[in-house]
């Protein structure tokens, strides 16, 4: 019986760290803030990010799991979600190439924004996290049936274990990189997020139109 808990808890880690590396906004926005501006903007992202983590996990433990897959919430949450990615993806596509080459890399991508605004956008975007929301409030689920509270320890830990992992990877890399490419990347994030925000706004469309014929 101890065996089968033991295993229980492994196949929750791998679930977890897994979920957490498969391709998202939540680690694409954590990699591209750590490529840019470093490792501390990548701890902050992973910070904010760690909140929403926290805000669904507390909504599992206290049963509000029906709260979390709610039709309207989802649509409410996808919607809002959109509307950031949108943002931050004109942000980044708006951004000019480095034109002068006496700017160094430590002080042409330097955080320009103050930390309590990258972890706040962190929060946001992995509580509109379409991902996230199908993760805690379906998948894993079923896995916090028995020892809720060392359950819930081992996922957090999987979670931040992978988002460690790339942000250290990410500071390995970035030192490789050149202003020219760092441009590359950011314009390459903002397609990416112009995509995940135009699914978020298909995701939310279908919830209200579920939500309409439903009524």
């Amino acid at each position: 019986m101890e065996l089968a808990i033991v295993f229980e808890f492994f196949t929750l880690f791998c679930i977890g760290f897994l979920g957490a590396l498969t391709p998202g906004p939540d680690i694409l926005f954590t990699l591209r803030n750590t490529l840019n501006h470093g490792i501390m903007a990548g701890f902050l992202s992973l910070f904010g990010i760690f909140l929403g983590w926290i805000t669904f996990l507390s909504l599992i433990y206290f049963g509000f799991t029906h709260f979390i897959s709610g039709i309207l919430v989802q649509g409410l949450l996808n919607m809002l979600g959109g509307i950031y990615l949108s943002y931050v993806a004109y942000l980044l596509l708006k951004e000019k190439p480095i034109l002068n080459p006496k700017i160094t890399l430590t002080q042409s991508h330097t955080i320009n924004k103050s930390s309590y605004l990258i972890v706040f956008r962190g929060f946001l975007l992995n509580l509109s996290n379409p991902k996230a929301i199908l993760f805690f409030g379906v998948i894993i689920t079923p896995f916090m049936q028995n020892f809720l509270i060392i359950s819930l320890s081992i996922l957090l830990l999987s979670l931040i274990s992978a988002f460690i992992l790339v942000i250290l990877l990410a500071t390995f890399f970035r030192h490789f990189i050149n202003d020219s490419l760092f441009y590359k990347i950011d314009k390459i994030c903002g397609f990416l997020f112009l995509f995940f925000a135009f699914f978020l706004f298909l995701e939310s469309y279908h919830k209200f139109v579920s939500l309409m014929i439903n009524i």
